[in-house]
């Protein structure tokens, strides 16, 4: 074979079989907005957004959340003797007093979570005020508030409810909330994954940022409107 040959085999690179078969993700399409017959208050839905106040809000409420009842044991608190392992000198050995201390396998937790811990952070009132009325902002911005006074229920019926909502035309909205105090709705939406029924006073601002639709009625409309009065 000749160097001329041999030259021009090395240029020749096999085509890889992975970059053959992988294909380019496709791009998440634009949800419609949904369409209301009843305006939305600008006072509730129409303030200029506060990316700060719903981050700080989002924080405390997660913290809050926690329990803190985690807690281990100090060397005061687990079980051993407590009589010195080794006299202090003439074994060369590093001067040791008991055998609870935290260097020492089944000796206590030197800094280890206590039950005292308390995790809660304070966000001052107009905070959270003003991140709620930004998160509901931000959702009719984005055009995922539907105002609809049709869900009912007679009773617990998971098929029925997801019969009604599917009447609603939320195609491509994954993340649903309904506003609703009825326990009938609220036990039928539990059985649902994604969807979720919470009463208006129950409301968070990070259940608002997770939602890709907001059910609410005219009745809800108006006491949100009170609220910022």
């Amino acid at each position: 074979m000749s160097t001329n040959e041999l030259k021009e085999k090395k240029t020749k690179t096999p085509k890889s079989s992975a970059s053959s078969k992988t294909k380019t993700p496709k791009k998440q399409e634009a949800l419609k907005p949904l369409k209301n017959t009843v305006e939305l208050p600008s006072a509730v839905f129409g303030i200029e957004i506060n990316n700060q106040a719903m981050f700080d809000t989002v924080m405390m409420e997660r913290a809050s959340r926690r329990q803190g009842t985690h807690s281990v044991k100090s060397r005061a608190e687990v079980s051993g003797t407590g009589k010195k392992p080794w006299k202090q000198k003439g074994t060369g050995r590093a001067r040791q007093g008991s055998l609870r201390s935290p260097q020492f396998v089944g000796g206590g937790r030197a800094f280890g979570p206590r039950v005292e811990r308390n995790y809660n952070l304070k966000v001052n009132k107009k905070v959270r005020r003003l991140a709620f009325l930004s998160a509901l902002s931000l959702l009719a911005k984005e055009g995922s508030i539907l105002v609809d006074d049709s869900i009912k229920l007679k009773e617990p019926k998971t098929k029925e409810l997801i019969k009604q909502i599917n009447g609603l035309n939320l195609e491509g909205r994954k993340r649903i909330i309904i506003v609703s105090s009825d326990e009938n709705i609220y036990k039928s939406a539990n059985n649902i994954p994604n969807i979720a029924a919470i009463k208006l006073n129950s409301l968070t601002v990070e259940a608002l940022l997770w939602t890709d639709a907001l059910i609410l009625s005219r009745d809800d409309i108006k006491k949100l409107e009170g609220m910022v009065k």
